[in-house]
């Protein structure tokens, strides 16, 4: 059984200049083979399909077609209503609410949470494709690259 992943969308597909994130299509490529893959964001409530249509215009053709392997979730006022506390999963994000932080350490589950930063280590996402996801440890800071 795969281990659940949940994903952000701004800040973490798309930088917050709207700009594709470095090394995409490696990275979901390599999570969709690895983790059962799950949208957390605002801009995904309960449908995949409107999430797409919105990262197509930024997005090339090839990696829209990975995203639609992205579940869907759905919760109405703090994004860890979705995740399923009971299984390990790691939380991909650039920010949480303190209510969120709360909810993970209330789980004991912040260490799950791997925040990143884009703009100031805009190779993240192949450091965590290139194995760091599975020796993840809370850090203090975002795993660079």
């Amino acid at each position: 059984m795969k281990r659940n992943m949940y994903i952000g969308i701004d800040g973490v597909i798309i930088t917050k200049g709207v700009v594709p994130a470095l090394h995409l299509d490696e990275f979901l490529k390599y999570i969709l083979s690895k983790f059962s893959v799950s949208w957390l964001s605002t801009r995904c409530k309960g449908n995949s399909e409107e999430t797409v249509n919105y990262l197509s215009q930024f997005l090339t053709e090839d990696t829209i077609n990975l995203m639609k392997k992205v579940k869907p979730t759905t919760f109405n006022l703090d994004k860890t209503e979705a995740i399923d506390f009971s299984k390990d999963f790691f939380w991909l994000e650039s920010e949480l609410f303190d209510s969120e932080k709360n909810a993970l350490k209330k789980h004991n589950k912040l260490n799950s949470w791997i925040e990143l930063d884009l703009i100031k280590f805009p190779n993240q996402l192949m450091t965590l494709t290139n194995g760091s996801l599975f020796l993840h440890k809370k850090l203090s800071k975002p795993v660079n690259n």
